[in-house]
């Protein structure tokens, strides 16, 4: 099956991708160093063993914006040492176009920041790089066991079952990546590992993987609070390594409360989709082939020198339009793969379909073409538009789900040098795409300290609607040409 699946993909190569206008995004925001506003301890300090605060070593990762309140919410991944606080904000109005906001630790620093004991050697309270892994010298060809050890082990897992349990108060917020806003309620999800992943150093698994979720005020950018309305913790049966629960996925029920949602959340690592019934508290999940990496299609090239392997499973989620019953499409792919898939939010929402596997329930709608590995995907509802975020090919992409997908079929939306690696997309509720940039595969695969001398990261904004124009995507464009 695999193999006649990268037949096609090299034939789909040759496909022409339409750009559009030329609608220009804006750039927005860039950081060369991410600094923090107010930050509660001494740059210099340390926590246990490592500095507090390691300019070379911190870069975002995911943002969203909240339109009611004017905050941006965006994570620095704590890849490495030296992150002070994960999940951060600034204010818009703060700020003018063009600059480097200062940020401060969301919902607060004290959240945000870690102890000592998190570094502690005893059993349950952390988890050192396994031994040989010396031997691997290479991080793309030895990924998964450079990182994360034989899969087939299950100690880590009862390990960290053994530590104390942590209270819906008591708990840090440890390594958070793609930041999502429910607009309707006015909330903030984040899915949580509960890892530090120290590349090239140590991995310590302090808390299980958890959902957070916080209120937002529309006064949030005046008061600055941001109650923690609930966590829920992901059971440790439905993963096997927490740091795959990157992004996650709001269904909210047409009808429903602000609590009668589903959660969907991937594991790019464990190569499944765990569902959350937040209304009763309850997790399952999914799994099939087509979650599954393609390895003939993992090999990517960052910034045109480094070469290397990521060999990722599904990504996130993205969600069609509801029918009568509020069901819907849930558009999926794995990162390493150029072909795009479909599951019934029908099937996903049923617990009982996790134990009863059928692989015709999971379909495969296309090709995007070459070299079109994406880390983020999102549905424009107002025009029936998907917007990709692709990682090695400096643009964003779009297709219109009410079109066969094929690489003749794509657009480009924006297409950019500085768009280094395209990491998140987020769209809010004035209809503006906003698009995140960063050096996540320099400080993921490798051992190099940012270059504090360039711009490393950059947020781009355009209007989702604008963006299109005369694409292909853009089916009103298309009708009045004809």
């Amino acid at each position: 099956m695999w193999n006649s699946k990268v037949f096609v993909v090299l034939h789909a190569c040759y496909a022409i991708f339409s750009s559009g206008l030329k609608t220009e995004a804006e750039d927005i925001y860039h950081w060369k160093t991410l600094e923090f506003e107010n930050l509660p301890l001494p740059e210099d300090s340390f926590i246990g063993k490592y500095p507090y605060y390691i300019p070379e070593n911190v870069d975002v990762l995911g943002l969203t914006h909240h339109v009611s309140s004017g905050l941006i919410i965006i994570t620095a991944g704590r890849l490495r040492p030296g992150v002070p606080s994960a999940l951060n904000a600034f204010c818009t109005d703060d700020f003018e176009k063009g600059s480097s906001p200062r940020i401060w630790g969301f919902p607060d620093y004290e959240r945000n920041t870690l102890k000592a004991s998190f570094y502690e050697d005893s059993e349950g309270s952390s988890r050192a790089l396994h031994s040989n892994s010396a031997s691997v010298k290479f991080y793309s060809s030895g990924y998964f066991n450079y990182f994360f050890g034989d899969k087939s082990e299950d100690s880590s897992r009862k390990l960290l079952n053994k530590r104390p349990y942590y209270s819906h108060e008591d708990f840090t917020i440890m390594a958070v990546y793609s930041p999502v806003i429910d607009n309707n309620c006015n909330r903030l999800y984040v899915v949580d590992t509960g890892t530090l992943q120290y590349t090239g150093i140590a991995m310590y698994r302090v808390q299980s993987p958890a959902l957070i979720v916080f209120d937002l005020p529309s006064d949030g950018c005046i008061r600055r609070q941001f109650p923690v309305l609930r966590r829920l913790e992901i059971p440790s049966h439905l993963w096997k390594n927490p740091m795959g629960f990157i992004h996650l996925t709001i269904d909210q029920e047409p009808k429903g409360s602000c609590d009668d949602i589903f959660i969907y959340i991937p594991n790019i690592f464990d190569n499944t989709l765990v569902v959350c019934d937040y209304k009763k508290g309850q997790f399952w999940s999914f799994t099939d082939q087509s979650m599954l990496p393609v390895y003939a299609e993992s090999y990517m090239v960052f910034r045109d020198y480094f070469h290397y392997s990521l060999p990722d499973g599904i990504m996130n989620v993205a969600l069609g339009y509801p029918d009568k019953d509020g069901n819907r499409n849930a558009y999926y792919a794995p990162g390493a793969s150029f072909g795009q898939y479909v599951v019934s939010t029908k099937l996903l929402k049923d617990s009982k379909h996790s134990y009863k596997y059928n692989p015709e329930d999971y379909h495969m709608l296309g090709y995007r073409g070459c070299n079109t590995q994406i880390i983020y995907q999102l549905l424009d509802l107002s025009t029936g538009v998907m917007f990709f975020g692709e990682m090695q090919s400096r643009r964003v992409s779009c297709w219109n789900v009410n079109t066969p997908i094929r690489a003749d079929t794509i657009g480009v939306v924006f297409e950019s040098e500085d768009l280094h690696f395209v990491s998140d997309l987020t769209l809010d509720s004035d209809g503006n795409l906003w698009i995140m940039t960063d050096q996540l595969p320099i400080i993921f695969l490798t051992e190099n300290p940012l270059n504090l001398t360039e711009v490393n990261s950059k947020i781009f904004r355009v209007k989702a609607s604008e963006a299109i124009r005369g694409t292909v995507c853009d089916i009103s464009y298309q009708a009045y040409k004809k």
